[in-house]
């Protein structure tokens, strides 16, 4: 992508060209000159002569040292048509084809030999649902060949094109953040834009420019005036909209009041012509106050060449309902000191001026004002492309990606060859490590074995273990939990167990319910299974009297080491524990 493009719009008197940043906000602005339209060149947008123009470019091109070659084009004509349509809301890829499948909708002319080109205004929602907002400019393609043959001739390459409306709203667009209206006044149209949220949600271009004033002008004698740019000074020295002429005195009072009644009819008629775009401003900003059903607030801008004529400040001041604002150029273009190095010393030729922010005098038609839609074109331009254009870039994209691809895929190719090899030299030093390791600890191998056959053996006497275990085993620390769980008050007196019953014969001083016994036995875990069937009352020679207990029950199931709990039954063994008393 290019870094800087020559941004040129051709006037039909002025053709103002640019060295600009290419589509960065901000823009750093390296050059900026305008220069006399070769007389006759340039109708209604179209260039006419174009080798007098090509020539005429390529002179102030190498005047101001510019050796760029891409170029964005600026078209102003009244050919040039724009419409403000509402879509479905869709992904942006989606839009294209929409407006190419309603297209003949939009338009009243035949559009098969225009190009149509689109920028997303806003989002609204219309019944509850979401709709895209478009400006669509549709361009002939007669126009823009033309403006491709004159390129040749110029020893340019056509980067894109722009139209008049589009280059001062995509810079205020990205300055401003409160409402405004702009009203941009050009030499050969006027165009309004209204801006909301930094988003342009209606705009009007109307072919009527500050050049009707100038043919006015010439075409009045009094005024003396022969050539477009004396009329243009003139328009900056006098004020038509608000002061009356004054003629020199004469012999003669009859034809000294003739030459007055002449310029005092010439002086209505240029404050009519310039009134003419109040008009329009007026009538634009009426037409969206009742689209939206609300009356609009925000400040109001003047820019284009025009803005610059004595008293239209304050025509648009005392006639328009919204303030007036003057803008701050240092927000909205970035005028780089480099433009002072880069630019030859220029000449005050006829027709040119220096960048700018330079200090030399300039023709009074050129000032930093007039070339927002210039600047402004190379930053967000509308990118309409002839036919021609358009396949070109296909093809070159096409091509682009066919050897990106190719050399993806010949990138991959080479990574996973060397990705590959670094794994294979990877892995054999990593065998020979381990191999080298292996040596080193063979002598491991004989304590294994020897651990293993140590294991083996101690597996052997578990399965001795494990084939002689029975219950009994758990009789001593039956007797512990006596001691420690059981209540002082009752005596265990005798324990009889097998491998699997146990009978517990008890002695208490005071008679215990059977459910208070066995809640007694609640946290003696080697017994379950609990049964008291006996319970007697004893009263001895003295008159002391003691209840006996008999207590059945069965040894909780034996858990062996890494083993799930199993329970070891042998009726063969039998073991009686006598006169075996605990006292916790």
């Amino acid at each position: 992508m290019v870094r800087k493009v020559i941004s040129i719009e051709a006037g039909v008197w002025w053709t103002k060209v640019s060295l600009v940043e290419y589509r960065k906000k901000n823009p750093p602005v390296y050059q900026a000159f305008a220069f006399r339209t070769p007389e006759n060149a340039v109708e209604d947008g179209y260039i006419r002569d174009k080798d007098s123009f090509a020539n005429a470019l390529k002179e102030e091109l190498r005047r101001h040292n510019i050796r760029e070659k891409e170029v964005v084009f600026t078209l102003s004509s009244s050919k040039v048509v724009t419409r403000e349509v509402l879509i479905p809301f869709v992904k942006d890829n989606k839009i294209r084809g929409i407006i190419d499948a309603q297209m003949r909708d939009y338009f009243p002319m035949d559009v098969s030999s225009y190009t149509v080109s689109y920028s997303k205004m806003d989002v609204e929602e219309v019944d509850g649902k979401k709709q895209i907002k478009l400006l669509l400019v549709a361009i002939p393609d007669n126009l823009l060949n033309n403006y491709c043959t004159f390129a040749d001739l110029a020893g340019l390459k056509v980067e894109t094109f722009d139209y008049i409306g589009n280059g001062t709203v995509q810079l205020m667009c990205d300055s401003f953040l409160q409402n405004a209206v702009v009203v941009q006044l050009e030499e050969q149209a006027t165009v309004i834009s209204i801006l909301e949220n930094k988003k342009l949600v209606f705009q009007r271009v109307t072919p009527y420019g500050y050049g009707a004033t100038l043919s006015a002008i010439i075409d009045h004698p009094v005024l003396g005036i022969k050539d477009e740019y004396e009329a243009f000074d003139f328009l900056l020295s006098h004020n038509v909209l608000y002061n009356r002429p004054v003629v020199q005195k004469m012999e003669d009072e009859e034809e000294m009041k003739h030459q007055q009644a002449m310029a005092d009819e010439t002086y209505d008629d240029l404050a009519e012509s310039l009134r003419y775009h109040l008009r329009i401003a007026n009538t634009a900003i009426e037409y969206y106050q009742n689209q939206v059903k609300r009356e609009f607030t925000g400040n109001l801008y003047l820019v284009g060449d025009g803005s610059r004529f004595a008293g239209m400040h304050k025509l648009f001041a005392q006639e328009m309902p919204l303030p007036i604002q003057d803008i701050n150029f240092a927000s909205i273009i970035d005028l780089k000191s480099e433009s002072q190095k880069a630019a030859v010393a220029q000449t005050q030729s006829q027709g040119t001026y220096e960048a700018p922010g330079q200090v030399k005098e300039r023709p009074k038609a050129a000032t930093p004002v007039g070339f927002l839609s210039v600047i402004g074109a190379a930053v967000h331009p509308i990118d309409a492309k002839p036919k021609e254009m358009r396949e070109a870039d296909v093809k070159k994209n096409g091509l682009r990606n066919s050897y990106v691809i190719l050399a993806g895929a010949a990138l991959i190719s080479v990574l996973l060859i060397l990705g590959s090899s670094v794994r294979l030299l990877v892995a054999v030093a990593q065998h020979n490590k381990l191999q080298k390791r292996i040596q080193e600890l063979s002598y491991v191998q004989d304590t294994y074995d020897e651990s293993a056959k140590v294991q083996q053996e101690e597996k052997t006497y578990e399965n001795i273990d494990r084939a002689t275990l029975c219950n009994n085993e758990q009789l001593l620390p039956l007797i512990n939990q006596l001691e420690e769980q059981l209540p002082r008050d009752i005596h265990v007196e005798s324990i009889q167990t097998d491998n699997s019953m146990v009978v517990l014969n008890m002695v208490a001083d005071k008679k215990v319910t059977v459910g208070q016994m066995l809640l007694n036995f609640q946290e003696v875990t080697l017994l379950q299974n609990l049964d008291i069937p006996q319970m007697t009352e004893t009263v001895d020679d003295v008159g002391n009297t003691t209840w006996t207990y008999t207590l059945n029950a069965t040894y909780t199931p034996i858990t062996y080491e890494g083993d799930e709990t199993e329970s070891v039954e042998d009726t063969t063994e039998e073991t009686t524990e006598g006169e075996a008393e605990t006292n916790e």
